[in-house]
């Protein structure tokens, strides 16, 4: 893909991976930034930080992806009066505890914010883009919690593993369209969903494992413009991401937990 002077639509652009991406996107490769978020003055500070610096146009669209009828919206203002090129559907939220304390709110928040808005975008932007003249692309971000049952974040977990199902799943029945499917896999990045999450009582930047933000950034976008279908980035995520496959799924399940549990808040 050549993102140059095009239009790539990036969710959840005001911190984290998606902010990263967005400065990857522009500074790298010389694209125009939809960014999107809940957000307003993050997405203010993005386009005044980005559109001087690299000459590109920015554009903040502000929506929240856990509210019904928001994606048909930001896909018509996303649209209007423009052909979208890229599409990065990166915006996620997550839980870290007891998988019962999750609140029957928060699950519904994170089950429309992770899967249904992911879908409905993907649902509608797979049409403008097959229409355009030069097909474009679409990345579904995940994570490698995807790939195996994950205790202590067991929702997010699961919603992440559809995301890799559905991408994979519509790669192949667009592959004849020109339009591509990415499902970017990472492991644990140094974000601020660490620390709201409560994660960043036992994992922090520069531990084994945990990928700076910016260096994340660039391997997906390097993955999307290669219109790679899954990638997982990282000598030692793909390692691991090989061991899921190939030792027993319990023994990993054990794992994961034995890791996760030293993060978890005492329970009363």
């Amino acid at each position: 893909m050549n993102f140059r002077g095009r239009w790539v639509l990036v969710t959840g652009a005001s911190s984290g991976l998606g902010l990263e991406m967005a400065r990857v996107l522009a500074r790298e490769h010389g694209a125009n930034i939809l960014a999107v978020a809940r957000r307003e003055d993050r997405l203010l500070a993005l386009r005044d930080e980005l559109a001087p610096k690299y000459g590109v146009q920015v554009v903040p669209l502000i929506a929240d992806l856990s509210q019904p009828g928001e994606p048909q919206r930001l896909f018509e203002a996303a649209v209007a009066g423009r052909d979208v090129y890229g599409v990065i559907l990166n915006a996620g939220v997550t839980f870290f505890g007891h998988a019962l304390e999750q609140s029957p709110e928060d699950f519904q928040k994170m089950l429309a914010t992770n899967v249904s808005s992911l879908v409905e975008l993907s649902r509608l932007f797979t049409g403008h883009l097959s229409a355009r003249g030069t097909p474009g692309g679409i990345m579904l971000v995940s994570s490698m919690a995807g790939l195996s049952p994950l205790p202590y974040q067991t929702a997010y977990a699961a919603t992440k593993a559809f995301v890799i199902s559905y991408g994979r799943g519509l790669a192949f029945e667009l592959r004849k369209t020109g339009v591509s499917v990415t499902v970017f896999a990472p492991g644990g990045i140094a974000t601020e969903m660490l620390e709201l999450s409560g994660l960043s009582r036992g994992f922090k930047a520069g531990d084994l494992g945990i990928m700076a933000a910016d260096t994340c950034a660039r391997l997906a976008v390097d993955a999307f413009a290669r219109r790679r279908e899954l990638y997982v980035p990282g000598a030692l995520n793909r390692f691991l991401a090989l061991a899921m496959k190939v030792l027993p799924q319990g023994f990993m399940i054990a794992r994961s937990a034995g890791v996760y549990e030293g993060s978890l808040k005492p329970r009363p």
